[in-house]
């Protein structure tokens, strides 16, 4: 089994959460089995990873890896919004890590792509940001897998575009059950 993660925090840390903070990174990366491969959420604290980081836990970020004979991209963080989160990049910035992974089986990130039913919380009852090099690169590339979190209480938690599968796999919590990739 290969677990993947994309995006580890549920809550947006403050300043003086941050003993808190580093016993939910230690609960965490404890709690992931071998091998991992993560990547950044938007409320995450990169900068903080390296503390916890072992054998068999893979950070990636604009980069790819082979997994099981599918190769594998990932691209963390999350897009700029008024609430601020710590992990926020600019537009340009997320694409160009889009860019960099290019054509792969699986693309994993924490942003999903720029359509209504994947970015639409229905509890918070408001559209999140979406990526719209996100959607590009499905269109371009054909992934046959787009694995993403970010939006907790999605309109539709998978959908198909072009024969590319996207689904929200962050939505575990609200069903209970991770999504499990096997081919």
């Amino acid at each position: 089994m290969v677990a993947l993660a994309v995006g580890a925090l549920r809550r947006r840390p403050s300043p003086d959460r941050r003993d808190r903070l580093r016993r939910q990174y230690e609960r965490l990366f404890a709690a992931f089995p071998t091998p991992t491969y993560l990547t950044y959420g938007n409320v995450d604290l990169p900068h903080l990873y390296p503390d916890y980081l072992r054998d068999g836990i893979t950070l990636l970020d604009g980069q790819t890896t082979m997994i099981g004979g599918w190769r594998f991209g990932f691209v963390g963080g999350g897009l700029r919004t008024p609430m601020h989160t710590p992990y926020e990049i600019d537009d340009d910035v997320f694409a160009a890590k889009v860019a960099a992974v290019g054509e792969v089986d699986v693309l994993c990130c924490h942003i999903p792509p720029h359509l209504p039913e994947l970015v639409y919380d229905v509890k918070a009852r408001r559209f999140e940001r979406g990526s719209v090099a996100i959607l590009e690169a499905i269109h371009a590339t054909r992934p046959r897998y787009v694995l993403f979190g970010h939006v907790h209480q999605p309109l539709a938690a998978s959908l198909e575009i072009d024969g590319t599968r996207c689904v929200n796999v962050g939505h575990f919590n609200a069903r209970g059950t991770p999504f499990v990739l096997e081919w």
